[in-house]
């Protein structure tokens, strides 16, 4: 071998270095880059569920304010003391007492449109 052919072989190791250093860099460049846009996806996904959250807790006391708000106007006024009622005597009270005995008692109420639900044994269906 002389120093021709010498020089020609680290050329060309020296090329196919560089030549496969640029792939490999190419390669890994394009993979750092997909993996960056990854995980600025996942960072804007995250920042925008924190926003949602926020507002969808803010909605949520608003919702509490007025729901309070609603309940305190449609809280019922304070009810007044029904009037006392003045005592029967005692001849009064047997008067209706013998009334309502005497009185025939109320009417069945008209037949029924349906009649009603049946549970049949199994043997029957």
């Amino acid at each position: 071998m002389d120093n021709g052919q010498l020089l020609q072989l680290v050329g060309s190791f020296a090329v196919g270095g560089l030549v496969a250093g640029g792939a490999v860099y190419a390669w890994a460049a394009k993979r750092i880059k997909r993996e960056h846009e990854r995980v600025m996806h996942v960072e804007q996904s995250r920042q925008l569920g924190a926003q949602q959250l926020t507002q969808a807790r803010k909605q949520v006391e608003q919702l509490q304010r007025d729901c309070h708000e609603l309940r305190l106007a449609v809280r019922p006024a304070p009810r007044q003391a029904p009037a006392p009622v003045a005592p029967l005597d005692a001849a009064e009270a047997m008067r209706r007492y013998a009334e309502a005995k005497l009185q025939p008692p109320a009417e069945p109420e008209a037949a029924k449109a349906f009649k009603d639900t049946v549970v049949l044994p199994k043997s029957q269906y």
